[in-house]
């Protein structure tokens, strides 16, 4: 089976992009059809449950996510650098560095997407 792990590069100013990486994932996890899948907010990523706080239609593509059983991580020095701290600890995402784990997933041969 397949190991994705999907990377959110892009924020609210990239809206459709946000939205993809959101229905991507969720869509792979109702399939049931992959073994491992995995969601990192990285870079200007990190902003995105700040920004879509209230949005009616993002997120509860968000609160899915985050209640399914996908690994679900951001960048704890992205989100200092850009302020976001706050906004993923009230969305409950948790935050640490995470070069470490880019690089054991490729190293474990999941498939890299990045939106």
């Amino acid at each position: 089976m397949a190991k994705p792990a999907i990377v959110l590069l892009s924020d609210m100013k990239d809206p459709i992009k946000v939205e993809m990486a959101l229905r991507f994932v969720l869509t792979a996890c109702q399939q049931n059809r992959l073994e491992d899948i995995r969601f990192f907010f990285f870079g200007p990523g990190v902003r995105v449950p700040g920004q879509i706080f209230k949005n009616p239609v993002l997120e509860p593509l968000l609160a899915e996510l985050l209640d399914s059983d996908i690994t679900t991580l951001a960048c704890i020095y992205n989100a200092r650098g850009l302020g976001e701290e706050d906004n993923l600890k009230r969305a409950k995402i948790r935050m640490q560095a995470i070069s470490t784990d880019l690089v054991d997933v490729i190293d474990h041969n999941y498939q890299l997407m990045t939106f």
